[in-house]
């Protein structure tokens, strides 16, 4: 199946998002659609897949002209989209999210329940052997929430699947899998869109390259061994500096705790000083975000351990069964300038509901908000509005003002949980020159990733593994 979006436009009240555009994507290939954040990849796609309805132009299938009004009309043309960050529903099983509306099938074709228990038996033993139907969906992770909207796509036998950083939150192993699947799909004639950031996918996994620019394309590429990220004049080279430390630390000790349905932590213990970023990477089932509920004081369960705080003027000693280490001790009682980058931007360090105003004053108590916020914005550089909702807003966006609130204060404790994610390169950049540059000053930076952060910027370099820290390096 061909599609075409012919001078496709979309405007809101201030900005145009997608001016002019004019795409071709071919059936039986992988398509890369990039980027920089903002740049209209994500309006692409919901305009692609019934989510909204473009201002102007036209989108062709196999050459006839076809209109969209919400997902299910695009789904009748074959047409499906899997976000990054897929919206599920936490009170209800993985089966039972995997069941809404997969009644509906592609082309108009209704399915029966045991056709699609079927169909999911078979996708999940391909794609996700690992995937529990029954675990509450609350209860899972990042992972298999993106293969349970998967595999709800895939029953439906669709001829144009979207795919919106689709290895955002997968190991290397699974990156290798989810790609080997995609292809045999690709093979079979169906006509895949992927939407990344992570370069070394494009060029190994991708038939063709379409770079968008300010909501027009940009660059377009036949052969993804083409294309060639342009690299920016104006980007600093990053390395690692050494400040001259304050002794100023943050130490994890003994940390144990076993929640009911998430991975535990066993007796895991490392410490963080000024002067430099201490990277604990690792995987969510081996514990990672476990590992940021407890540091970063939102963990439920109760918890074994001790964290210390050594500053200049003062040493903490808090015991963690004592619930007493949370987001608002870490704040304020704690006396640190302390910054929170939560790996769940979306509900965790936002909420799609509050206006930009709100999101980015949350911590401000002082009149002029609104100028505050527009401070905020430019700084971020983000084109949006105080009075906008955040739900206007792409991953990457979000995560830059979120970043632009937590930095503002000059923080001397900096809790980064998956602080690249969904940045572009350019962006992504930036933030690590940003925690360099806060360690070089002296403050404490704890970074936790899954995956792409530099360890040649660390002075330590942490792994959690099946629940426990194993020390890779440390700097004298």
């Amino acid at each position: 199946m061909d599609v075409a979006l012919e001078h496709i436009s979309k405007r809101y009240l201030h900005k145009t998002v997608l001016e002019d555009l004019s795409l071709v994507f071919k059936g039986g290939m992988i398509h890369a659609l990039l980027g920089e954040n903002g740049a209209g990849k994500s309006t692409t796609a919901s305009v692609l897949s019934g989510a909204l309805e473009a201002d102007s132009g036209t989108i062709f299938i196999d050459g006839k002209a076809v209109r969209f009004f919400s997902p299910r009309d695009a789904l009748r043309s074959g047409i499906v989209c899997v976000r990054q960050r897929p919206l599920i529903a936490d009170g209800i099983s993985v089966w039972e999210n995997i069941l809404l509306g997969t009644e509906y099938g592609a082309a108009g074709k209704t399915l029966k329940k045991g056709e699609i228990f079927s169909r999911a038996e078979l996708l999940k033993s391909k794609w996700a052997p690992h995937l529990n139907f029954r675990a509450l969906a609350a209860h899972i992770g990042g992972d298999e929430r993106f293969y349970t909207a998967l595999i709800s796509a895939l029953i439906r036998e669709p001829r144009m699947l979207i795919l919106d950083e689709p290895s955002a939150l997968l190991d290397r192993e699974q990156r290798i899998s989810l790609y080997a699947n995609i292809r045999e799909l690709a093979d079979k004639g169906m006509n895949v869109i992927v939407i990344t950031h992570i370069m070394q996918e494009v060029s190994r996994y991708t038939d063709t390259v379409t770079v968008l620019q300010k909501g027009k394309s940009a660059e377009h590429y036949e052969r993804s061994a083409l294309y060639v990220p342009k690299t920016k004049s104006d980007v600093v080279p990053l390395h690692t500096v050494r400040a001259e430390r304050s002794g100023d630390c943050i130490s994890f000790e003994h940390i144990g705790v076993r929640p009911k349905k998430r991975p535990a932590l066993f007796d895991v213990s490392f410490t963080a000083k000024s002067g430099g970023i201490t990277l604990i990477e690792g995987l969510p089932e081996s514990g990672l975000g476990t590992l940021e509920n407890v540091v970063t004081g939102m963990e439920s369960a109760r918890t074994e351990g001790l964290c210390r705080i050594k500053t200049g003027e003062r040493s903490l000693c808090i015991d963690l069964k004592s619930g007493k280490w949370t987001p608002y001790f870490l704040r304020t009682e704690a006396k640190l300038r302390t910054a929170i980058i939560p790996s769940d931007r979306t509900f965790r360090a936002s909420n799609p509901g509050l206006s930009i105003e709100q999101l980015l004053c949350a911590m401000y108590g002082k009149k002029s908000a609104d100028e505050y916020a527009t401070r905020l914005i430019k700084k971020a550089k983000v084109s949006i509005r105080p009075d906008e909702k955040a739900s206007a807003l792409s991953g990457g966006m979000l995560q830059r003002l979120i970043l632009a609130r937590e930095f503002e204060n000059d923080p001397n404790l900096i809790i980064a949980c998956e602080p690249l994610q969904g940045l572009d390169g350019k962006a992504a950049e930036r933030t690590q020159k940003l925690l360099s540059d806060f360690a070089q000053r002296g403050a404490v930076v704890i970074v936790l990733s899954s995956s792409e952060f530099p360890t040649s910027l660390c002075t330590a370099h942490y792994v959690l593994e099946g629940g426990d820290l194993r020390k890779m390096r440390e700097a004298a």
